[in-house]
């Protein structure tokens, strides 16, 4: 354990409580979102910026996402390539519990930002977005620690997609819903 770190609150920030109440650390985020119940994956890059209250063990954070390319090949062809942007639409807020399992929650949109299919373009310009919100739960195994960094997993509900039309039931038919996994990996920045 670090110097300064809560022994109870799973190396969630490493400052001594006279130097700072509330800690702020940076960690890299890299994982995936799955679609239709693991059928196609989502690949996830970003980082979290990290608020932690020492004394309580509740945190807010700020996730910031990259936006993300899937694509789908059949004999070497490719069928669809979709460029995809999920966005926190509120803090990540969460806690550690007393086994040191971390336990979170993100509210997330996501916009389709362009797809083309058999080499057509079928969505552009970003109006293609689910039509509520989608809340993540996520949690870690016990003995988590922000310092060495850990994986964060949870299943949520992805809503059903408006803003293109015609092609709109098809788009939520093939992503929108329940069932489908989010998987974190939380990398430490060194200062």
């Amino acid at each position: 354990m670090t110097p300064g770190s809560h022994p109870h609150r799973g190396g969630l920030a490493t400052r001594s409580s006279e130097e700072d109440d509330h800690a702020r650390d940076r960690v890299l985020g890299t994982g995936f979102l799955t679609v239709r119940k693991n059928s196609l994956r989502v690949p996830l890059n970003g980082s979290l910026t990290v608020r932690a209250d020492l004394d309580s063990g509740l945190f807010t954070g700020d996730l910031v996402l990259h936006p993300s390319t899937i694509s789908r090949t059949l004999l070497g062809a490719r069928i669809f390539r979709a460029t995809v942007q999920v966005m926190a639409e509120s803090p990540v807020t969460g806690g550690v519990d007393d086994e040191g399992r971390m336990v979170a929650a993100v509210t997330v949109d996501a916009v389709i930002a362009a797809v083309r299919a058999a080499g057509r373009p079928l969505i552009s310009g970003g109006s293609c977005r689910t039509a509520t919100h989608a809340v993540v739960p996520l949690s870690s195994r016990p003995g988590f620690n922000l310092e060495r960094g850990s994986r964060l997993a949870g299943r949520y509900h992805r809503p059903p997609f408006t803003g293109r039309g015609w092609i709109t039931p098809l788009v939520s038919l093939m992503a929108a819903s329940p069932g489908n996994a989010a998987v974190i990996d939380l990398i430490p920045l060194m200062s």
